[in-house]
């Protein structure tokens, strides 16, 4: 969740600082990754029913899109890169639909690796670590943009969920298998 908490807490900030963006610009782009990753959460789906209809078992099809979702956030990685504003609005687009696209994937795996009895607090656990890790993530932001910049948060931000891929398919099992 440290994808989430840098969109919505730290981008405003960050076209301000970096791209020079005054609040008319900041109120005609800063929505757009917003509006990005609710097509994020439709797609993340329609990848897992694609995967599915192709014989991958749920579990795998799950992890498909979650991979594919870290995939694509790569992009993230360049947003302190390009030369155009609007170039970085676009990448930050890719991340909020990359995000989207596999937190609502991997969230939906609660129901189907735990009990039914099981399911609310695995989540309410889920949230409370992806909520630590924003709070992690934003208390290390703000205490070294002045001195780093926001590249390494970026280039962060795109490896964290290729890291998330690679345990998601080591420590959850397919049952099928």
């Amino acid at each position: 969740d440290p994808t989430w908490g840098t969109l919505a807490f730290w981008v405003p900030l960050y076209l301000v600082e970096t791209r020079g963006f005054d609040l008319k610009q900041i109120a005609l782009f800063a929505w757009l990754p917003f509006l990005a990753a609710d097509a994020g959460c439709l797609f993340g789906p329609a990848v897992v029913l694609f995967l599915q209809r192709r014989g991958a078992s749920l579990i795998n099809a799950r992890r498909g899109a979650f991979t594919l979702g870290a995939l694509m956030m790569t992009g993230m990685m360049f947003v302190g890169r390009v030369e155009s504003p609007y170039a970085a609005i676009a990448l930050l687009c890719l991340g909020g639909f990359a995000h989207q696209t596999l937190s609502v994937t991997v969230i939906t795996m609660a129901s189907d690796l735990f009990k039914r009895s099981e399911v609310a607090t695995v989540a309410g656990l889920a949230g409370t670590c992806g909520n630590l890790g924003v709070l992690l993530f934003s208390l290390a932001i703000g205490g070294l943009v002045a001195t780093v910049g926001y590249d390494p948060f970026f280039v962060a931000l795109g490896l964290l969920d290729l890291v998330g891929a690679v345990v998601l398919w080591t420590l959850v099992k397919d049952r099928r298998a």
